[in-house]
């Protein structure tokens, strides 16, 4: 099931296709085989000479990894494809999905406006018409929504907006302002207001038009920037479960292909759209599976190249995706017009259409679903890239031999399920019941039985929930925070690559929990600092309130792959793919309130302190997590289960847990055995 975590969507319940355990899982795994495979490199190689050989691989050294392993490294001997996968799939794809994925938030940016006073009268200027037609707020600028109600200010006791034809409006107006101007013109007008008679002026220092500014989302209309902001993130969770169940059903590829083609035509359409009604469902389902492209790309990439690189593309995606939400920034501002920016963001995924000519289907998901053929076709035109030349009846003898299990084609079909739900609809609704309240069952009664796991799995649910809710509102505050949209954007996705680079550091020298819950208390202390400094009238884009804000997105960028990593270490293998999955289905579920908590405030210091109290929850809930560096992933749920009383008679010797590389070899042999 995927969801969408640190802003990006990450594939937490496909589960790898022969092993069954996710990616995290087999990430994880390799940073345990790495520490240890040093102590058996001599050993391993005294038993290879009388292993059987195969076209230069091991065949049998293979078999403790998938067997899918040892034919890709085979056919993509020179790593040709694998450079292909990365450096023409991922990072242009990296770059251009958070272009398609959050240019609404730029799209929907509201500049700074008041209200359009009626026609200069002569010998007036401007500035004067202003201060005699729109009052102040208490920092000295003019008012966003309001205006001088002349008609009541001159004792008619009726508005101007009611009175006689509101043709000559404009010139009513301006005939009362100007008598209460000639009798007061050393006075300031009474505190009597009204709305914005004449439309709005807004500042184009930045956006010539923006979608809040054409079609008047501002003022009392404020809220319908926030309903399209909801239809996104609504259309983002609902695509992902959708697109991400059909990746595993239909393939990689044809979802790939399906979710590009949408974005390449609704996007266009979505920027041409005016009518309220329309906007909201396009937007919908514009943005139902925009994170899925990214996620598809990663999980095939990762099921593609070999062990010792799955971490590598994991950091070149992070990376290069913060650096395509800073190149959407370099876009808004050479476009400075949002059915532009919108345009520019969407047709490039129209370059899916080349995409099928030189990337693959993942032969590791073809295997999975017993399509042998199609699978050692690709595998063949990826031997080609490497200058061998096997035939096709060479390879398919290779996948039969080391592929235990060669399904049938058809039977897992999706269209025969089809048939059946179509044939006998009652059946299916039936059968869907019953499933639901066995699940609900199997869920009660595995709280019963596994406690420990079971709260562990709540707490990394909130922690989840705390991290994503603030990531995003910092994200939509870069408007309120900086002056300059074009530099808030890009300042708030910067900050995440020196993030993602520092957290395998930081891992190395300090624990998951230690480092999680001290850099979340970080964050929340920075938010509540800020809505401290708020409360005591301070405007929200000062230099001081910039940095705090920078500091709690560069702590969420850290405590998001910590517990994204904590997940995969405290679930055993039989469940870590579904438990995680779901703590993530939740806080993205959640993260539908996000736009309420930075639009719908009050003040501006009840959201940050808001997010500061929540950023209090996540810290101590992280305290509460075991510690899981050093240690072996649990294999069992009664592993896991005892793992905190594990983790206490450890830590009772010794103030940090053991790293693997400092236990004697000898019981490190014992353990790789266990």
């Amino acid at each position: 099931m995927p969801i969408i975590t640190n802003g990006r969507p990450v594939n937490l319940c496909i589960d790898n296709a022969e092993t069954g355990e996710s990616v995290v899982a087999t990430q994880s795994d390799n940073e345990l085989e790495e520490n240890v495979s040093v102590l058996h490199q001599g050993n391993a190689t005294k038993k290879s000479r009388n292993k059987p050989q195969e076209d230069g691989v091991n065949i049998e050294d293979c078999n403790e990894a998938n067997n899918i392993d040892m034919v890709m490294r085979w056919a993509d001997s020179l790593g040709s494809y694998e450079c292909v996968l990365i450096w023409a799939w991922v990072v242009p794809v990296c770059l251009l999905a958070p272009c398609a994925f959050m240019n609404i938030l730029l799209m929907t940016y509201l500049p700074p406006h008041h209200c359009t006073p009626p026609p200069v009268p002569p010998n007036f200027t401007l500035p004067l018409w202003l201060n005699i037609t729109i009052p102040r707020n208490d920092g000295g600028n003019l008012e966003s929504c309001k205006m001088y109600d002349y008609g009541n200010i001159s004792n008619t006791n009726t508005s101007l907006i009611a009175a006689g034809d509101k043709n000559d409006l404009g010139e009513r107006y301006q005939m009362a302002a100007l008598n209460w101007w000639t009798q007061h013109q050393d006075d300031q007008p009474p505190n009597v207001t009204t709305g914005c008679l004449f439309g709005y002026d807004f500042s184009k220092n930045y956006f010539t038009e923006t979608a809040a500014t054409e079609m008047g989302w501002v003022c009392d209309k404020f809220y319908l920037i926030e309903h399209v902001l909801h239809s996104s993130i609504l259309g983002n969770l609902a695509g992902c479960v959708i697109f991400g169940a059909l990746a595993d059903k239909i393939g990689r590829r044809k979802v790939f292909l399906i979710l590009s083609l949408k974005v390449a035509i609704l996007g266009p359409i979505f920027v041409f759209l005016r009518d309220m009604w329309f906007v909201l469902r396009v937007r919908f389902l514009l943005s139902m599976g925009l994170p899925v492209i990214y996620q598809i790309v990663i999980i095939s990439a990762l099921e593609q190249v070999r062990d010792s690189r799955r971490g590598m593309v994991t950091s070149i995606s992070s990376v290069f995706f913060s650096l395509g939400q800073c190149t959407m920034a370099l876009l808004s501002w050479l476009t400075a017009h949002w059915v532009t920016l919108g345009l520019i963001t969407s047709l490039p995924c129209l370059l899916a259409l080349v995409y099928l000519k030189v990337i693959e289907e993942s032969p590791r998901w073809l295997v999975s679903r017993g399509k042998l053929n199609e699978a050692a076709k690709v595998i063949r035109r990826i031997a080609r890239m490497n200058d061998l030349k096997p035939t096709h009846e060479d390879i398919l003898a290779k996948l039969r031999k080391y592929t235990p299990n060669d399904e049938d084609e058809a039977k897992d079909d999706p269209s025969c399920h089809l048939c059946g739900v179509a044939r006998y609809p009652h059946l299916a609704i039936r059968r869907a019941f019953l499933s639901l309240l066995s699940t609900f069952c199997s869920v009660i009664k595995f709280v019963g039985n596994y406690p420990s796991i079971s709260c562990r799995t709540a707490l990394l649910t909130i922690c989840w929930t705390v991290n994503q809710t603030i990531y995003f509102s910092i994200f939509m505050k870069y408007s309120m925070v900086f002056k300059n949209p074009f530099l808030g954007f890009f300042f708030t996705s910067v900050v995440e690559v020196p993030a993602n680079l520092l957290v395998p550091l930081l891992l190395r020298r300090v624990g998951r929990r230690s480092l999680h819950t001290s850099v979340m208390s970080i964050c929340a202390a920075a938010l509540l600092v800020t809505a401290v400094l708020l409360g005591q009238e301070y405007e929200e884009n000062i230099l001081g309130v910039q940095a705090l804000v920078l500091l709690a997105k560069f702590c969420t960028s850290i405590t998001f792959l910590v517990t994204y990593l904590q997940a995969a270490e405290l679930h055993p293998t039989p469940i870590r793919t579904c438990a995680t999955g779901i703590a993530s289905l939740i806080a993205s579920s959640f993260n539908v309130a996000t736009p309420t908590i930075v639009l719908a405030m009050g003040k501006p210091w009840h959201s940050y302190l808001v997010l500061g109290s929540l950023g209090c929850i996540g810290a101590l809930s992280s305290l509460l997590l075991p510690e899981t560096a050093g240690r072996l992933l649990p294999q069992t749920l009664e592993e896991a289960e005892t793992l905190e009383r594990r983790f206490c008679m450890s830590f009772s010797d010794s103030r940090r847990p053991t790293m693997t590389h400092e236990i004697p070899i000898e019981e490190q042999d014992d353990q790789v055995h266990k």
